[in-house]
């Protein structure tokens, strides 16, 4: 077509010309065509040689581009890719790190308790400020199916006794199955209600004369294994097997710790609503070792403490030089003594109003001994303002209690109050005779009450104060710093913080 077109075109030119050039020859005319279309047929066959040269090129462009794009796709595949969610940050109850997978999660906690106390007789402990806890820590949920926990306790005796730094809870989690999960390393071997439950939550400022008692319990904390978990609606349990030796002590026994305990909500079967119908049981049996100067900490002695210090531990090396201890024995130094415990507990609330108790007794069976230690509590709390126990009871324990209105001065809210008073015993009156020999500067007793009064403002889910009223009687009156009496008063105050 071209062809035809330049061949028109030069016709349409030749005509021109001869009609502007008459006197041209004919044969001129002829010989120039034959010119101009031999200068055509090399113009086209130029024409074709680019047109191959040009397809040539092309074809080798397309294969350049081809290559250029696999190398762009094999290095994006070759990349690495976040396949979760973007990590998001939850304050609401603490501060908490996640994603929408659901397959990882990181929980920080922390608290601090600040406190004040002030006991009578003065010449026992004066009056004093303390750090009763300082702990920082964190859970890390992974796999769905595993959790680690670790938490650490900055706090400190006021004799510098304990380390700066001490374990808490160190341990991993797995809990594919409800009603049967599994936890092994550092944790608190749980027995009774008021022992098992966070020191966040606890209804007074201390725990009572009947689990406070290093004469019944063991450190808060061991180390070793548990089964826990909710096999049916109400019901938990938790059965350990632990080394008995205490809070970052790995040293042997002759004999394990091994206990546990149950715990049924009626109320969950008796559709009682804005109720908990709370009852439980607990068992457990270790060896206490006799006096050995080759194991040093070990336990060899029986002690107890008022609820005015807090002070719980039984091992000589945490032994507390300050405390008020009203109860102490001589150690064991005929053989190794069996000492087995069981507790009954219960918890009864109706809306804002919480009636709780424990029974516990505990046995020491060994070479030429055979002696009980029965002590028990009763207490009755009131939110006057209004919150609802229930709301916060769940796998057999009490929790954080959520104000229904927190306190902010800009919109009028002034957080939740609770009242309480609590009655508890300590009888040890088969130690009678094993008790440490009175001198002018220390004598100690087997049976003690006490009545506690408290009061707290709970600010917000995190943050309270508390303040407490404890009078303790003794069956005899026992000396401490050369100073005898037969009672002590104590005025306590807790500002405490946790997340």
């Amino acid at each position: 077509m071209r062809k035809n077109q330049l061949k028109n075109s030069l016709l349409a030119v030749l005509a021109a010309s001869v009609t502007t050039t008459s006197w041209a020859g004919e044969a001129e005319l002829e010989g120039r065509i034959k010119q101009l279309e031999e200068t055509l047929k090399a113009m086209q066959q130029q024409r074709a040689e680019q047109d191959k040269q040009l397809e040539v090129l092309t074809k080798e462009l397309a294969g350049v581009e081809h290559q250029l794009s696999q190398s762009k796709s094999q290095k994006i595949e070759d990349k690495p890719k976040s396949k979760g969610s973007p990590v998001f940050v939850n304050a609401k109850d603490g501060l908490a790190f996640g994603d929408d997978t659901g397959d990882w999660s990181l929980q920080v906690n922390g608290r601090i308790q600040a406190d004040y106390r002030s006991i009578d007789p003065h010449e026992w402990k004066n009056d004093t400020w303390n750090i009763r806890r300082a702990r920082l820590g964190a859970t890390y949920n992974f796999l769905k199916d595993f959790s680690v926990r670790l938490e650490g306790e900055y706090s400190n005796t006021n004799d510098g006794s304990k380390s700066t730094t001490a374990l808490t809870y160190g341990y991993l989690d797995w809990k594919h199955f409800p009603g049967a999960k599994v936890r092994i390393g550092q944790f608190k071997p749980v027995f009774g209600l008021e022992r098992g439950q966070s020191s966040n939550f606890t209804d007074f400022q201390e725990s009572s004369l009947a689990t406070a008692t290093g004469a019944v319990f063991d450190s808060t904390y061991d180390r070793g294994i548990t089964l826990f978990g909710s096999p049916l609606k109400g019901v938990n349990y938790n059965a350990y097997w632990v080394n008995g030796s205490g809070q970052n002590n790995d040293a042997m026994q002759n004999g394990k710790d091994v206990g546990g305990r149950v715990a049924v909500n009626l109320a969950d079967y008796l559709n009682a609503n804005n109720s908990v119908i709370h009852v439980g049981l607990s068992g457990s049996k270790n060896t206490v070792q006799k006096s050995s100067a080759a194991i040093t900490g070990n336990e060899t002695k029986l002690s107890a403490y008022t609820e005015s210090n807090g002070a719980t531990s039984n091992t000589i090396k945490y032994e507390s030089t300050t405390a008020t201890k009203f109860f102490s024995t001589q150690a064991f130094s005929d053989g190794d003594v069996d000492k087995t415990r069981w507790g009954l507990e219960t918890a009864l609330t109706r809306g804002p109003v919480k009636l709780q108790g424990e029974y516990i007794a505990a046995n020491f069976d060994g070479r030429g001994i055979d002696k009980d230690i029965n002590a028990w509590y009763a207490s009755i709390t009131w939110l006057i303002t209004g919150e609802t126990y229930s709301a916060f009871y769940k796998d057999g324990m009490f929790g954080r209690i959520k104000p229904n209105n927190n306190f902010n001065l800009d919109h009028d809210g002034w957080g939740g109050v609770e009242l309480g008073l609590r009655y508890s015993k300590f009888d040890a009156s088969d130690f009678k005779n094993m008790l440490i020999a009175a001198s002018a500067t220390a004598s100690y007793t087997s049976k003690a009450d006490a009545w506690t009064a408290g009061a707290k403002w709970i600010m917000n889910p995190n943050a309270r104060i508390l303040l407490n009223y404890v009078h303790t009687n003794f069956d005899t009156p026992i000396i401490i710093n050369s100073k005898s009496s037969s009672h002590e008063d104590a005025v306590t105050m807790r500002a405490q913080y946790d997340f």
